[in-house]
Parts: C-alpha cells; structure tokens; sequence
C-alpha cells in the first residue's frame, strides 16, 4: 500500500473516533438540510473564517464517510452525480475538485481543438475538465476498464452534454484479449484494478486491448495530454504508448503514476519508466497528489511540476514533457 493509501486510512479511521454520536446526527432528519448547509459554507464562503475548524471537527468525523447521492458542480462547471462515500466523489460533491494540482495544471495546458487522453477515467472528473476546455473542435478519448465505473461515466459525459468524448469500456493491456477486473471497495473505487488483488472480488471478465488498437490515428496524432491511471497497470499503457510517440505532436505530454510495488510484478523497476521517456527526449516532472483535505482548504498554495532530481521510492505522479525547464 502506498504512502497516500496509508494516510488515508489513517485519516479515515481519526474521522471515526465518536461513532455512535455520528450515527445519531445521521438518523435524525436535519441531516438532509444540515449537511448541504455545511457544504456550502466550506465550498461557497467568500471568507475563510472557520473553514478549517468546521471541516475537521464537524464535516470529517460526522457527514463526510457516509452515504450520500449526489449531483454537484465542479470548480469548472461540469454536473457529476456521484456518492460522498467514494473518495473522490466525497472531494468533488465538497470542494467541486480533485487532485487540484493536476486540475491547475492541465486546464492552464489544453487549448481549444487538442485531443486529451483519459487512460482510467473513472467517473469522469478529468474528462469532463478536458472537454470543456479543448472545446467543440476539440476530442476526449476517456477509456474506463470496469462496467460499473463505466456506467457512471457515461452518465456524467450524458449529464454534461459533452459531445466531444468517446468513451471506450475496454482495458489498457499489452495484448487484446479479455482479463479480469478487481472490484476495489466503495469507498474508494478508484483502486479498482487488472492486477490480481486478494482482497477484491472480481467484478467480471472485459475485453482488453493495447493503447495503439484503441485510439484512432487522428487521435494520437493530436493528443496533447495523456493521462494514464490505471492502477498498478500504468506499464502496460505506457509500453504501448511508445510505438505511437514517433507519429505524436513535439508539445505531447504525458502524466502518469510510477508505482515501484507493481512494476516488480513485471520485472520492472521506476527507472525503467524514465529511461523509456528519457530515450524520446522527455524529461520527468514531480506532480504532488493531493488526496487529503489540506489540499483542497484555506492555506494551501497550488503547486506545479518540478524537474525531478530523487529516486523514486512510493507511489508517484509524474508528467513527462519534452519541456527541458525546473518547472512546468
């Protein structure tokens, strides 16, 4: 498990110390006008007074695990229906966003008519971020491996009105054939993965392809952005993506999460990865990933990419630009 994982459990479980009070304020009725109320004042407030003591002491530890549908906006105008009980989905219905550093850093990148990649999509928070600001004459290629997700996401793209994304239920593998789909829990399906995991059920069998076979030629020639988080199975997309780098634009980028634990599974270590980039004339960034509520409160400052001079221990995000600078 990674540092990230492990911090959010942790954080989790210190947002569980008063349990039966918590279960109270959820079984009395005010619970359908206090928490939208709470919502609104962290998210909407021009001020910052409270904020912080209102998210820790009344937010986390009473509203924020449970189980709650929801249809929020996001910082960028995009409808998402989700569940506070995800990870992700509780960020976006609070604070309209996640990953804020990635959010400021590719909607600063995208310009009307780029073509954005979205390799494990999810329910669709970055594509919807992508179609908005590559415009009508631009594409979103979101590929999404599990049904369930994919569902979901497709019911954003529908629910946004977005005309510009294709959205493909396939997975990202080095070969086309069909694997199966660990079913990661509910309050985090974002580690839903290919990769054989234990303590997952299997979600059912889908059909698999390489990155090269699902994108068509004008999308990969055009791709601006792309954006590869699928779990433990970054390789698999990323070996791919390098028969089609000759063919891609000098501007590509590419974001990607290295995981040392699972590129072991396949012989392959994080410096693999970079010589791969280094190789096509990449140089390889530091993204910090924001999965904690400090991030998305009063009193953090946004952080771009910066050049990255450290071995790579944990779980990491990465962009790999052509861009030869400290910073993107």
């Amino acid at each position: 498990m990674s540092l990230v994982a492990v911090s959010y459990e942790k954080d989790r479980a210190a947002a569980r110390v008063e349990p039966r009070r918590a279960r109270k304020i959820w079984g009395h009725p005010i619970k359908r006008t206090l928490n939208p109320l709470l919502r609104s004042y962290c998210r909407y407030a021009p001020w910052n007074f409270g904020k912080n003591f209102l998210w820790h002491h009344v937010i986390e530890p009473f509203f924020a695990w449970t189980s709650q549908p929801f249809v929020a906006r996001t910082v960028f105008g995009a409808p998402i229906e989700g569940n506070t009980r995800d990870l992700i989905q509780k960020y976006i219905y609070y604070f309209g966003a996640w990953e804020p550093n990635l959010t400021q850093w590719v909607q600063g990148r995208l310009k009307p008519g780029d073509t954005f990649i979205d390799v494990g999509a999810n329910i669709g928070y970055f594509t919807l971020l992508a179609s908005k600001f590559v415009g009508p004459s631009g594409r979103v290629v979101s590929i999404e491996a599990s049904p369930t997700i994919f569902e979901r996401l497709e019911r954003n793209v529908a629910r946004a009105g977005a005309r510009n994304v294709r959205a493909i239920n396939r997975a990202v593998f080095d070969k086309r054939g069909t694997v199966d789909i660990y079913q990661a829990s509910d309050d985090n399906i974002g580690r839903t993965t290919i990769l054989a995991t234990p303590e997952y059920e299997v979600e059912c069998q889908v059909e698999a392809e390489p990155l090269c076979e699902l994108l068509r030629a004008e999308e990969a020639q055009n791709a601006r952005i792309v954006k590869i988080d699928i779990e433990g199975a970054t390789w698999f997309a990323i070996a791919d993506l390098q028969k089609l780098l000759p063919s891609m634009r000098p501007d590509l980028e590419i974001v990607a999460e290295i995981d040392p634990e699972p590129l072991a599974r396949f012989g392959k270590q994080p410096e693999d990865v970079l010589r791969m980039f280094e190789s096509a004339g990449f140089h390889a960034y530091r993204l910090e990933n924001i999965t904690m509520p400090y991030g998305y409160l009063p009193g953090y400052t946004l952080k771009r990419p910066l050049r990255n001079h450290e071995p790579i221990e944990t779980c990491t995000d990465f962009v790999f630009s052509r861009q030869d600078a400290e910073s993107l």
